[in-house]
Parts: structure tokens; sequence; C-alpha cells
């Protein structure tokens, strides 16, 4: 897949995933491998600055949580404003599709 085509997503896909529930980092990579059947992998060298820049927006939140082994894991929220922000990319992507499909017609 043409990754130009993703890049102005990335906060779409992120906060769509965690309004479904708070996720750490692997746990974010590892569900959109999951769910694009692997066609699609977001890199921590991309997630991690994604996901700072939502934090600095205030559209996410993270907190730190300990595990059984001992070991804390980072967990990512939606905020809010998140949410709010969310519902508005999803009113854009709705309209950017139904334009790409006027010229390109419906997916096959």
């Amino acid at each position: 897949m043409d990754r130009e085509l993703l890049k102005g997503s990335t906060p779409l896909l992120l906060l769509s995933l965690l309004s479904e529930a708070p996720m750490y980092g692997y746990q974010i990579i590892e569900t959109v491998r999951q769910r694009t059947g692997g066609s699609y992998t977001v890199k921590e060298g991309a997630l991690y600055p994604a996901l700072h820049k939502l934090e600095a927006a205030e559209f996410i939140t993270s907190y730190w949580e300990t595990q059984q082994n001992g070991r804390e894991r980072r967990y990512y929220a939606i905020l809010p404003a998140g949410q709010a922000f969310l519902k508005a990319k999803k009113r854009e992507w709705s309209q950017f599709v139904d334009m790409v499909e006027a010229f390109v017609g419906p997916r096959a």
C-alpha cells in the first residue's frame, strides 16, 4: 500500500483504536497488523512520535501500569477532546471517501 495515502490518517487510526480501549505501544502495533492482515504495519519510529503529538494536543493521556511480572507498561487513553477530534476526523474521512468514489467509483 502506498504510504503517502496513509500519512494524514495516522491520528484517525490511533484515536479510533484508543476509543475502543486504552492500549500500550506494542499492543497498538499488533492490533494494526492483525486488522490489516499484515498489509500495514506501524513502526515504533512513527508510532511514538504520533502518540506524543496527540498527547501534547491533549487528545490522549498516558499512564504507567505495573504488570504481574513487576514490569511497568505505558498505556495510552483517549480524552474527551480526542473523542471530539475523532468525530470530526471521521466526518472528514467520510467526505473524502465520497469525493474519491465520485471519480474512481465505489470499492470493488
